[in-house]
């Protein structure tokens, strides 16, 4: 899946661009491929959640420039929300509810009504083995104030997130995370990384090619040292300095120009988007919903299933975590009451 994007805030109203314009992402070019995982790393403010958002399409088009491709093709936003998953860095769950009721909700809610439940189910029990969760399916996943699954991870459990994503790429797919500081062990499980600096490419490579590209600039890792680290150290160096990061920018770019294979000869899959996806559809990893004879944009449907449909799983999904919450009912409760009897009273009052 190569990638180019040049990203821009967008520019605040009454205001000229040149004066408002931010640069987010300058330029940054890549490529991620079937089967590995590829690692955006940089200090805070360096770009990496930018980019992500920018690949998943979740930042207007106005304000990008550039191209995501797949299989060679362009990737059409409503085709890329279909056949992709983004993942965010809060939990955004329900916490009452167990990991395995989680994923029911989620499987009848973005699963077409064609997938009968029992293989709905089947699909949540594959993906629990697959995620590594068999022995916590029937925990709650809690938060901040209910103890479960969920919650800060130390060194084993980031390394052991990493194996199952490790295992979801290698089983036919592209993954793409944010890290800051990966562990060694971690290292080992990436294929690919991009370590960004002020929204620019400062390195684009796979992890075992960093001592020849730093030694090559003449900062070489010494050999006891994470190279992760190194890196991510050294490029706060430069940052620090008067003309920042800028000789490392230009490094990379002639260096990508030498080294790396994807700028002499592009390794694009022989199979066209359509036949991708339908390939993938047939492997179980994608559901269609669309009859054999769509075209590739409603072979997978953008809504799997009517707003009824939608509105009766969310009720479901709400009224049994709150059923498990009663404290926390009664207390909306309580609150809705006095907002609805204050204004009565005031006005009475008046």
């Amino acid at each position: 899946m190569p990638f180019a994007v040049c990203g821009k805030a967008d520019p605040s109203p009454g205001s000229s661009e040149t004066a408002s314009t931010k640069v987010l992402l300058n330029d940054i070019s890549g490529e991620a491929r079937e089967g590995e995982i590829m690692a955006v790393l940089g200090a805070s403010g360096s770009g990496k959640s930018t980019l992500i958002d920018a690949l998943a399409d979740r930042i207007a088009k106005e304000s990008l420039k550039g191209s995501v491709t797949l299989n060679g093709e362009v990737l059409e936003s409503r085709l890329l929300k279909v056949i992709s998953a983004y993942v965010m860095q809060d939990d955004l769950l329900f916490p009452m509810l167990t990991v395995e009721e989680t994923l029911m909700f989620s499987a009848e809610f973005r699963l077409p009504r064609s997938l009968s439940r029992s293989k709905k189910k089947a699909r949540v029990q594959a993906l629990i083995d697959q995620l590594g969760l068999r022995n916590a399916a029937n925990t709650v996943i809690g938060d901040e104030g209910h103890r479960g699954v969920s919650g800060g991870l130390d060194s084993t459990s980031a390394f052991m997130v990493v194996k199952v994503l490790q295992r979801i790429a290698r089983s036919g797919s592209i993954v793409m995370l944010s890290v800051h500081q990966p562990s060694y062990r971690i290292l080992t499980l990436l294929d690919r990384l991009i370590f960004l600096s002020h929204g620019q490419t400062v390195f684009g490579g796979s992890p075992g090619s960093l001592p020849e590209f730093f030694g090559q600039f003449g900062h070489p890792i010494p050999e006891n040292e994470n190279r992760t680290e190194f890196a991510l150290d050294l490029i706060r160096e430069l940052e620090e300095a008067p003309d920042g990061t800028k000789t490392l920018v230009e490094f990379n770019k002639s260096w990508q120009a030498m080294n790396n294979p994807m700028n002499r000869t592009r390794n694009v899959s022989k199979l066209s988007l359509k036949d991708a996806i339908s390939a993938s559809i047939s492997r179980g990893k994608l559901v269609s919903g669309a009859p054999n004879n769509s075209n590739l944009t409603s072979s997978v449907p953008t809504f799997a299933n009517p707003l009824w449909t939608e509105m009766m799983v969310l009720s479901k999904r709400s009224l049994l975590n709150a059923k498990r919450m009663p404290e926390l009912f009664g207390i909306r409760l309580g609150c809705c009451s006095c907002y609805r009897y204050n204004p009565g009273y005031s006005f009475l009052s008046s």
